[in-house]
């Protein structure tokens, strides 16, 4: 089971250059959708982080159908008070209840401990196509109370593509 995992942004050759000088590493190159030139190294190696400024999340539920191929859709939640309970558990119901197009899923939370109430849903699917089904679908409905910004909600969202 992962418990951890870390990734950082940078320009490709120096991220090539960390993959380079870490073999022993389950690394995966990505490249963010909506801003073409921002590429993220994940290192899914369940390891202490190695890059020099990480964000480092913590696993607290997965599911994993078979890998973490595909495009990523990450999702990153802040909300105060009550709401923090009802954000967990919905999703947690994302990753109990997961879609059978969804090749995995991974409820974190960021370990930094300024932003310890921020939630992230990390989720791999083998296409845009079905990241697209699944938002419109009745499992997603639960999340959209928190994925618009308001006085009390924090959201972010990114689509990540492989490179290699």
């Amino acid at each position: 089971m992962l418990t951890k995992l870390s990734f950082t942004f940078g320009s490709h050759q120096i991220l090539q250059g960390i993959i380079d000088d870490h073999p022993d590493r389950k690394f995966k190159l990505m490249q963010a959708s909506t801003h073409s030139n921002k590429l993220a190294l994940f290192d899914l190696s369940n390891q202490n982080p190695i890059f020099k400024n990480p964000v480092v999340l913590t696993v607290l539920d997965e599911t994993m159908d078979s890998n973490y191929n595909g495009l990523f859709y990450y999702q990153s939640f802040q909300v105060n008070g009550d709401r923090q309970q009802v954000l967990y558990n919905s999703l947690q119901k994302v990753i109990a209840d997961k879609p059978a197009a969804m090749n995995a899923g991974l409820m974190t939370s960021v370990a930094n401990k300024a932003e310890s109430s921020t939630l992230v849903l990390i989720t791999a699917w083998d296409s845009f196509e079905d990241l697209t089904a699944w938002k419109n679908s009745d499992s997603f409905v639960s999340l959209t109370n928190f994925t618009t910004m308001g006085s009390d909600n924090y959201y972010y969202d990114e689509v990540y593509r492989s490179v290699r």
